[in-house]
């Protein structure tokens, strides 16, 4: 029987208690390790999935691989070392705060041949992937409503933190096109730190995606329209239910003076099939990655471009063009 891997979390935090139960809950490995730099919160999690705790991270160092979950300004210091001991690690999104601390983790992976992950927990939302398997046809349009209620919690902008999920979704859905971010706007209310709502339009070759994320909101929505010149497919990914839509014909009516509107349109409701909770599928592949039975090149090189349109829709306004070919990341300001 094969040894399963030791996994050590880094973050005894909300995020970091959710990896944890994934770890301990899974069959294909073992939760050695809860670091945190309280000692109670490191020592309470660790007791509840029957790991060691400790204040210090290199005591992971002989983990098989990490899971860093900490608060996302201290992503860099903490999943850094690991990357540079040969460590597999998955870094919670998002994977760096800054543009220059993205690269510094990505080029440190590539640089020592590290399986590294970032957080796109959506990426294993099963109404999404059905989602994308009713797909026929390129998007035209992508929308997305991703709202909550406040989060005084969480240190970092609405746009780190939720509208990050779209961006990767936007670039998945459409796939290898250049994106150009020509319209973008964030709001941060008087007395607080953080930006708490942000819009963002994005050009892509074959059509646009408008994105909206609101975190001052007094219920939690998270909704995708995806749209093709086939079909429009609906998503509620809490819900996790999708609908599709085939428009068939339409015409203007008028009867005894009553002028009207029909349209016949085609509704299809694919049933979704949940295999297990977006975050366990998430660890699944993290695992396959640390073992090398999945590319990590093509994981690492799909890193980076959601974060330079993160940074972009921060500024209000797109960096200057360059190729993406060259980059893996261009973002092409508007003319």
């Amino acid at each position: 029987m094969m040894k399963k891997p030791v996994i050590a979390v880094i973050g005894a935090g909300m995020m970091g208690s959710s990896h944890a139960r994934i770890v301990f809950e899974s069959t294909e490995a073992d939760l050695g390790l809860v670091v945190d730099s309280n000692a109670d919160a490191a020592e309470l999690l660790a007791q509840r999935y029957w790991a060691r705790a400790s204040t210090h991270l290199e005591d992971a160092m002989s983990a098989d691989a990490v899971i860093v979950a900490c608060s996302s300004a201290a992503h860099l210091e903490c999943a850094l070392p690991f990357i540079e001991a040969g460590v597999p690690t998955f870094v919670e999104k998002p994977i760096a705060l800054s543009l220059t601390d993205v690269d510094t983790l990505i080029d440190a992976a590539s640089k020592h041949d590290v399986p590294i992950m970032c957080g796109f927990v959506e990426r294993f939302n099963a109404a999404y992937r059905t989602a994308q398997e009713q797909l026929t046809q390129v998007p035209t349009h992508l929308i997305t409503l991703r709202h909550s209620p406040p989060a005084p919690r969480i240190a970092s902008s609405v746009v780190a933190d939720m509208l990050l999920h779209d961006l990767d979704v936007a670039v998945q859905l459409f796939a290898d096109q250049e994106p150009q971010v020509v319209g973008a706007a964030c709001d941060r209310p008087t007395g607080t730190e953080h930006y708490e709502t942000a819009d963002c339009i994005i050009r892509f070759p074959t059509g646009l995606a408008t994105l909206s994320t609101n975190r001052t909101t007094q219920r939690k929505v998270r909704f995708l329209n995806i749209h093709t010149a086939a079909e429009s497919i609906e998503v509620d990914l809490l819900r996790q239910d999708v609908t599709v839509y085939r428009h068939v014909s339409q015409e203007m009516m008028s009867s005894e003076g009553l002028a009207g509107y029909r349209a016949s349109t085609e509704v299809d409701i694919p049933f979704v099939r949940h295999r297990a909770e977006p975050l366990a599928l998430q660890f699944e592949h993290f695992l396959q990655l640390a073992a090398g039975r999945t590319d990590h090149d093509v994981e690492r090189n799909s890193i980076r471009l959601p974060h330079v349109l993160m940074e972009a829709v921060e500024r209000g306004q797109a960096p200057a063009s360059s190729s993406m070919a060259a980059t893996q990341s261009a973002v092409a300001s508007e003319p």
